[in-house]
């Protein structure tokens, strides 16, 4: 039908950004859930004097409590609020624009999702006045003198470290002090880690889902359809009409060109994808080559006993190696599955079919290689064939290389919000984690700068642990976000789309970068506050 094309990429493209609306906001909510648990941990530790003044004024423990609850209330329900505010008339907009850049569509209708808006009002209820009511209640069971004194500091024991004695007895003072830390906050230690872990697997997820885009078009159609047009004769062509065609493959601008028998199958994928288009390729020789570059796994396959049934079709139609695939009514028996991208394919020798069809295939297209591939020339080549009269119609590889940008140009695009998303998100955990470690220990860096360190020692005497603990984070935010990114791929490829499962160094080096420089900006603003802040003042606070 007219504009069918455009219908497919919107589908397509809404469809793939569908699937990633479904995972990246879980992972983003767990995140920056345990952000939330800290911040309002740390703010009721905080408050605990003051918890206690009111007991000792004879406020019940309900009430005070009372206090901490509805500062979580309000700052989970206004947060929210503004979050899905947002969320629904900035961040959709803009995600929409994207994938219709390039479409002649109407402005899309812009509607409020109250039941996703009262769900992330309950996440956030959940990570910000639950922690809040838990530690208060489990601070007021102590008596209100008690409250009034500093909280003991967290008891010290001995790390596994510290039993291996041929490592433990080589380190200086300073590291077995960052050793013991480490572990004897663990609540902080398990936070860092997971909080940056879980913004470098985004990170790596949405860098790996860019990169596996823009390596489908290089790998399928330069490298395993190496053809640029399919030509189909007519079957009522005479002989004279088929000559003058075969004259006109052997001009100077065809590099090289054969004649195979094709045809196109529907079947009904239901439940999974619907109704799909197959093609089916017979060659009268032993392959395809050099116009098509059958392999699996990197190993070339053959076109033996059997069909070469492409990836995606494989999956859709759930076979292996060695099943039967059913077409046309026939059963096929798949001796080899080939990597394949872009839509559905199965490869055939002539004696498979005839042995399946029990006739011999008519040759009735032509795959066509041309000297000059760009996309002009080849539009221009397949305008001259359809002024032969013995064609029925030319297919060129630029409009399934369109089809299949217009999706990637929108995953793209989308992806690039969310890097930007987890990339701020890994600042914000840094950083609220490294303010709530000065804050609490303000003290304890106090004491060793007025025993003779300088600002460089005590600032890495308690940053150290944080740039520790964020390696940790960073080993295994990217085997998380391998694992991510593995699933993504197959959760957002339309039906007639598989994105290249590789990913290029750089998706392991930037979040590794991201994250380096978000600890080395932390470090010069921890170096320069721990500078203004009055040590002895700091000290004698509490008395």
């Amino acid at each position: 039908m007219p504009g069918g094309q455009g219908y497919l990429m919107y589908s397509n493209a809404s469809a793939s950004i569908r699937s990633v609306g479904n995972i990246f906001p879980v992972v983003l909510y767990m995140v920056a859930a345990m952000v939330t648990f800290t911040t309002m941990t740390r703010f009721v530790d905080e408050e605990r004097t003051n918890a206690g003044i009111f007991k000792a004024l004879g406020y019940r423990n309900q009430d005070i409590i009372a206090k901490f609850v509805l500062y979580g209330f309000l700052a989970g329900t206004v947060g929210t609020i503004l979050g899905t505010l947002l969320g629904h008339y900035l961040l959709a907009g803009v995600i929409s624009d994207v994938i219709t850049a390039g479409m002649v569509v109407g402005k899309s209708q812009e509607y409020f999702y109250w039941s996703y808006s009262l769900l992330a009002l309950a996440l956030s209820w959940i990570s910000s006045v639950l922690p809040a009511y838990l530690v208060a209640r489990r601070e007021l069971h102590d008596e209100a003198a008690q409250l009034l004194l500093p909280k003991p500091p967290v008891k010290g024991s001995k790390i596994l470290l510290e039993r291996l004695s041929f490592i433990w007895s080589r380190l200086s003072f300073t590291h077995k002090v960052t050793a013991r830390n480490i572990f004897r906050y663990k609540q902080r230690m398990l936070m860092t880690i997971f909080g940056v872990a879980g913004s470098v697997a985004l990170l790596f997820a949405g860098l790996g889902i860019q990169s596996s885009v823009g390596g489908v078009v290089e790998r399928q159609f330069e490298q395993i359809q190496q053809y640029q047009m399919i030509v189909a004769e007519k079957s009522s062509a005479t002989e004279q009409e088929k000559a003058d065609l075969e004259s006109a493959l052997q001009a100077e601008s065809i590099h090289a060109y054969q004649k195979i028998y094709s045809k196109s199958i529907e079947k009904d994928f239901k439940g999974k994808a619907g109704l799909q288009t197959i093609t089916m390729m017979v060659t009268s020789g032993e392959d395809f080559k050099p116009f098509i570059a059958l392999e699996e796994n990197g190993q070339e396959v053959e076109i033996t006993a059997g069909a070469v049934v492409s990836q995606k079709l494989a999956q859709l139609a759930n076979v292996k190696v060695g099943d039967e695939l059913e077409l046309d009514g026939k059963e096929i028996k798949v001796a080899a599955i080939s990597e394949n991208y872009v839509g559905h394919f199965v490869y055939l020798n002539r004696a498979t079919y005839e042995q399946v069809y029990g006739t011999s295939p008519q040759d009735n297209t032509y795959l066509v290689k041309l000297k000059d591939p760009t996309p002009s020339n080849t539009e221009k080549e397949a305008a001259s064939f359809m002024e032969k009269a013995a064609v029925s119609g030319v297919v060129q590889n630029t409009t399934a290389i369109h089809l299949f940008e217009s999706v990637a140009s929108s995953l793209n695009k989308t992806m690039a919000i969310l890097v930007l998303v987890s990339v701020l998100l890994a600042i914000v955990i840094l950083y609220n984690l490294t303010n709530i470690n000065v804050a609490e220990r303000i003290r304890e860096l106090s004491t060793i700068k007025v025993l003779g360190f300088h600002n460089k020692e005590v600032t890495l005497y308690i940053y150290r642990e944080t740039m520790v603990l964020s390696l940790v984070g960073i080993a295994l935010g990217l085997v998380a976000g391998h694992h991510l990114h593995q699933f993504l791929i197959q959760m957002i490829s339309p039906a007639t789309i598989l994105f290249y499962p590789q990913v290029s160094w750089e998706v392991y080096a930037l979040p590794i970068v991201a994250v380096t420089v978000i600890l080395a900006l932390l470090g010069v603003f921890v170096n320069h506050h721990l500078r203004k802040v009055d040590m002895l003042e700091a000290l004698k606070s509490v008395e």
